[in-house]
């Protein structure tokens, strides 16, 4: 079984490419999202209207804060984990996700800034995000790296010493997951907390 060290260790010589590769994906959805928001504004105002409506219905709960928390945690956690793995689709969603996530945080920073509410957005999202988006990125990196295994093993499939090749790497990142699983949740966990306690706080500061 990887222990963490083993995780960093993979993160380092391995994930290094893909992690960069994630963040360049999801700085182009916030320069798409903040640049070009008029391209895409129904479809992003759609996806925030949803969050607005979820954070309404949780306001109607008796204890709207511990529901504020289990629907945070559990929903990323849920859609992290969700795209490490999902990336066996050649990468696609990992990347859509990403793509998505940027554009929504673009749209929201360009909205802002013409209210001349920027550091309402800051407040609103710093806490938390410094330690959620992160996470995001990685476990998306995760899931283009999965996909790039797949997708070498399906080009390597006529030459034994490829497929044995991509059967050693994927063996290697099936074992890596369970521990970066667990890492994602424990990262997540103090997300949720922070968004659901500390960042209502300093939003009515």
């Amino acid at each position: 079984m990887f222990k963490f060290q083993n995780l960093l260790s993979y993160m380092k010589l391995v994930m290094t490419k893909y992690w960069i590769a994630s963040l360049l994906v999801f700085l182009a959805g916030i320069v798409l999202g903040y640049g070009f928001s008029s391209s895409f504004d129904s479809f992003i105002q759609s996806q925030i209207d949803g969050l607005r409506e979820l954070a309404r219905m949780i306001e109607d709960q008796p204890n709207s804060k511990l529901y504020l928390f289990g629907v945070i945690f559990l929903n990323n956690t849920f859609k992290s984990i969700l795209m490490v793995f999902a990336g066996a689709l050649f990468a696609f969603i990992p990347v859509f996700f990403l793509v998505i996530n940027g554009m929504i945080l673009g749209y929201l920073a360009e909205n802002q800034v013409e209210a001349v509410q920027l550091g309402l957005l800051l407040k609103g999202i710093l806490p938390h995000g410094i330690i959620e988006i992160p996470a995001i990125v990685i476990a998306s990196a995760f899931g283009i790296r999965f996909g790039a295994i797949l997708f070498k093993g399906l080009l390597s499939i006529l030459s034994p010493r490829g497929r044995a090749a991509c059967k050693e790497e994927l063996l290697q990142f099936l074992r890596i997951t369970p521990v970066l699983c667990v890492c994602l949740v424990v990262v997540l966990l103090a997300a949720a907390i922070i968004e659901s306690t500390i960042t209502p706080w300093i939003m009515g500061m």
